[in-house]
């Protein structure tokens, strides 16, 4: 059997980790973007909690939005928010895009693009952009 021919027998498979494993054999560049978007989200989320935490801390006058209270929560939140949102546009994205028999690379770029605009939205509300 060829390579391909066991990559279709394991993505035609029910069980998700196997499918998993298949996808990640054929597509290892998807595989690649995704886990490094989970791994600088997280180092970008744990580092962005000193700057947005001062920045809410500092609040300069009570009529700017970052002074709101609620906003307080969002703008520490929205790293990590944004980088959960990228690995679902990734994942979910890219085994949709899969199924039409294209590249999930594409997909991949995409959760990063949310992940970017999720943390550069908390540092503009934030007013450190």
């Amino acid at each position: 059997m060829r390579q391909g021919d066991v990559l279709d027998e394991l993505s035609r498979n029910p069980r998700p980790s196997v499918s998993r494993a298949a996808l990640a054999a054929r597509y290892p560049a998807w595989g690649l973007i995704t886990m490094s978007l989970f791994v600088v989200g997280l180092v970008v989320g744990f580092w962005s909690l000193g700057p947005l935490g001062a920045a809410v801390n500092a609040c300069p006058s009570p009529g700017l939005r970052i002074c709101v209270p609620k906003v307080h929560a969002m703008v520490v939140a929205l790293p990590v928010a944004a980088m959960i949102a990228g690995l679902a546009v990734s994942i979910v994205g890219g085994r949709i895009v899969v199924k039409l028999r294209r590249s999930p690379v594409v997909a991949g770029w995409l959760g990063w693009l949310v992940f970017a605009a999720g943390v550069a939205a908390a540092f503009v509300l934030a007013g450190l952009l």
